[in-house]
């Protein structure tokens, strides 16, 4: 039994590790898929300034084989800039198990996105250090970038957790990625 209300369990899970959110399970073989819009799918919507404090893409069920790489994107609308790799392309992610992890890795951009070597199991217990994504006001997505090859079966579901740096700054999830 708990010992706090599942609310009050929420909030305090918000003020340590931020704000959750997370897409609906969707099929891999339709996002992981580097042909399709040149393989960037947004997966959360942000509005105004945000501090991106976790960001990951975890396997529901099993992954086909397909030697495709992940890098986690942002694109700002408002102002327009065009689409950036905020970390570097993961190793294939090929033949994942269900349970592994595709992590963003914080810190310097060019960081390579992690897959974690067991199930379950995250060897990140934070980011190298957390990104300032947005502007004040501003528009943007958080996406995913495919390249090299097309999972060809399995489903996943993107995670992530923040921090409003204004106010009235939010992101919102999208059901199933979208195209850019």
């Amino acid at each position: 039994m708990a010992n706090y209300a599942p609310s009050t369990r929420e909030r305090i899970s918000d003020l340590v590790a931020g704000m959750r959110l997370q897409t609906e399970v969707f099929n891999c073989a339709t996002y992981i898929n580097h042909t399709t819009n040149t393989g960037q799918f947004e997966l959360f919507n942000v509005f105004g300034r945000i501090l991106l404090m976790h960001l990951y893409i975890e396997a529901i069920t099993d992954w086909g084989n397909g030697a495709s790489v992940v890098s986690f994107t942002y694109d700002s609308n408002t102002p327009a800039i065009a689409v950036a790799e905020i970390c570097d392309a993961s190793d294939s992610v090929a033949d994942v198990d269900q349970g592994r992890r595709i992590v963003w890795p914080g810190g310097v951009v060019g960081t390579t996105a992690t897959i974690t070597p067991s199930a379950t199991i995250s060897d990140y217990v934070a980011p190298g250090a957390f990104h300032y994504i947005g502007s004040q006001d501003g528009e943007g997505t958080i996406g995913m970038l495919t390249a090299t090859a097309t999972l060809a079966s399995g489903t996943a579901q993107a995670f992530m957790n923040y921090v409003p740096l204004q106010v009235g700054a939010y992101v919102t999830a999208n059901a199933a990625p979208a195209t850019a």
